[in-house]
C-alpha cells in the first residue's frame, strides 16, 4: 500500500506501507540481543584475562590483583567459563558451568561454595564491577552501530 505523508515543510512524502513492521523489529530487536550479549563476553573476557598489580605470590603465573581491580587470571578457569549463550530465547552472558571461583571472587562468603574467602582483602567483584564500568558502556553502544 503506498500514500503520502506530509514532511515538516507542508510537502506530501511518498512512503511504502510495511506490513511485517512486527517481524522486521523483532529481527532488529534480537540482533542488538545478541550483539550486546556478546560484547559484554568479549569485555568480560579481556578483563579477566590479565594480571593484577597486586603481589605476586608463590606458585601463581601472574600478580594477584589490587583491592578494586578485576580478578588477576590465575588458573583461566573463570576466563575460560564467560560465554554469550542464546537460552529459551533470550541472548545471556556470564559464566555458564561456573568454577566455584567465580562465586568465590564475586561474593565474600558465598553459600554453599567449597572455597571460602578468609582474607582481610574480600572479594574481587568481577560481574557487578563490569555491569558499572564506563567501558563496558562504551563497548555495549558501539555494539549497536548499525543495528537501530
Amino acid at each position: 500500500m503506498a500514500g503520502s505523508l506530509p514532511s515538516a515543510a507542508g510537502t506530501l512524502m511518498p512512503f511504502e506501507a510495511n506490513f511485517n513492521l512486527d517481524e522486521e523489529f523483532e529481527r532488529l530487536f534480537d540482533e542488538a540481543d545478541e550483539r550486546l550479549a556478546r560484547a559484554a563476553a568479549n569485555f568480560l573476557t579481556d578483563v579477566l584475562g590479565q594480571a593484577g598489580s597486586g603481589t605476586h605470590w608463590p606458585g601463581l603465573p601472574n600478580p594477584s590483583s589490587a583491592p578494586g581491580q578485576y580478578p588477576a587470571e590465575q588458573s583461566g578457569k573463570l576466563r575460560e567459563s564467560i560465554d554469550a549463550q542464546l537460552i529459551e530465547g533470550v541472548w545471556e552472558f556470564g559464566s555458564f558451568n561456573a568454577p566455584p571461583e567465580a562465586w568465590a571472587l564475586e561474593y565474600p562468603s558465598p553459600p554453599n561454595s567449597p572455597i571460602t574467602r578468609q582474607s582481610a582483602h574480600g572479594a574481587r567483584p568481577w560481574l557487578s564491577k563490569a555491569l558499572t564500568d564506563p567501558d563496558l558502556l562504551e563497548r555495549l553502544w558501539a555494539a549497536l552501530d548499525g543495528v537501530l
